[in-house]
């Protein structure tokens, strides 16, 4: 009896496993965190932050990617970058807040900064293959990143609301988070339409199709 090959399981690739890993050591990671953040909430270095919120918090936003694609029916491949660049930040803010780097000066500020990067750059690398032209690529991308400032910030004003502990919130906290981590993403807007300079004179219209191109 003869077997199609092409019916057998294909072994995972190299990448396959280098992404797999990245993806499970950065979970495994943060789930951790937000078990030293839960237990340890009382302690000194995690004063004023709601950990125990927090900690809830990180685990959710591990599980945003994987629900989404299977919600969507898992018709595309598993967007293992997005997973990715969605687990990096929380994984900063969590060993950020482990070790106590945000009693430094200006680092809070560094790091939402970078977040909104990060996200932003890596959901534009993402969306670039599939948008029209880089202007849209960037403009999405630019636009995730913002509304993941606004949804981290709705997430700690309600915890406070529901009687979190030690949150501190204020106006200007919240408005500089906000700013800070909008102008990451800007950034990372701004990196997706220059990564490819040759689709810059291409940009969103008004013809039938959606798109102008101008050229020489």
């Amino acid at each position: 009896m003869s077997t199609d090959d092409t019916t057998l399981p294909r072994p995972p690739s190299p990448s396959d496993i280098a992404w797999t890993a990245a993806i499970t050591t950065v979970k495994a990671a943060v789930l951790a965190l937000a078990v030293d953040a839960a237990v340890n909430s009382d302690k000194p270095r995690f004063q004023g932050k709601a950990m125990k919120v927090r900690a809830i918090g990180y685990v959710g936003a591990l599980l945003v990617v994987p629900v989404a694609w299977r919600l969507r029916g898992r018709d595309d491949p598993y967007p293992r970058e997005l997973d990715l660049a969605v687990a990096l930040p929380i994984l900063v803010d969590a060993g950020g807040n482990a070790v106590g780097i945000y009693q430094g000066a200006h680092v809070d500020d560094a790091i939402h900064f970078a977040n909104g990067a990060l996200l932003a750059g890596v959901v534009g690398a993402l969306a670039s293959p599939r948008a029209k032209t880089g202007w849209e690529a960037a403009g999405f991308a630019t636009a995730i990143g913002t509304a993941a400032a606004a949804v981290w910030e709705i997430f700690e004003w309600v915890a406070m609301k529901l009687g979190a502990k030690g949150m501190d919130l204020t106006y200007d906290d919240t408005m500089e988070d906000l700013i800070e981590t909008s102008a990451g993403a800007l950034l990372g807007g701004l990196v997706t339409l220059l990564r490819h300079p040759t689709r810059l004179r291409e940009y969103p219209g008004r013809g039938p199709d959606q798109i102008v191109s101008r050229r020489r």
